[in-house]
């Protein structure tokens, strides 16, 4: 009996090791998680703040072949891809690629991904909304600011409020056939 119970470690220590070595299921990169089987051309696209030119660019830096699997990639690389998306100027993505160009507070272009891109966001609306200005008034009320259309288009962003106000449709009755 003891011959049955070793015969049986072998195979799931073979198991655990090839779980560990070869397959990542799920990569976290800047507090998103992104699926290892993807291409990374692909993953990158996942992350907010990333588009499809600057994840282009991040994979010509990083020199790399777009349709690898992100779970294929060696950790060099991946620390490698973590530093371009933190210091992307140090590594030669050109300024017009940032998402945020001339911050109020250091007058530099940066690039902001993930969490920092939505919070920074809604800080900037939060100031427009307080400035009280035209903009910020339509912000804060939910109205189009951009010169869209609102007379026949609905007056705010979730569409049109309250009933449709215009023709309804009556029924035909048929009158029944004249007797002869």
């Amino acid at each position: 009996m003891q011959s049955g119970k070793t015969a049986q470690k072998p195979q799931a220590t073979q198991r655990v090791k090839q779980q560990a070595e070869g397959e990542r299921k799920i990569i976290r990169i800047s507090d998103t998680d992104i699926d290892g089987s993807t291409e990374i051309k692909n993953a990158l696209r996942i992350i907010t703040g990333i588009s499809f030119s600057y994840a282009n660019a991040i994979i010509k830096v990083l020199g790399i072949n777009g349709n690898t699997k992100l779970q294929d990639i060696s950790a060099g690389d991946m620390d490698k891809l973590k530093d371009i998306m933190k210091n992307p100027h140090k590594n030669g993505i050109p300024g017009w690629m940032y998402n945020w160009r001339k911050d109020e507070n250091t007058g530099l272009d940066t690039h902001l991904i993930g969490n920092d891109l939505k919070s920074k966001h809604n800080l900037h609306i939060q100031e427009i909304k307080t400035s009280r200005s035209y903009r910020g008034y339509r912000h804060s009320f939910n109205y189009k600011m951009r010169g869209q259309r609102v007379k026949s288009r609905g007056a705010n962003f979730k569409g049109r409020i309250g009933n449709t106000i215009g023709v309804t449709k009556k029924t035909i009755v048929q009158q029944p056939a004249a007797k002869q």
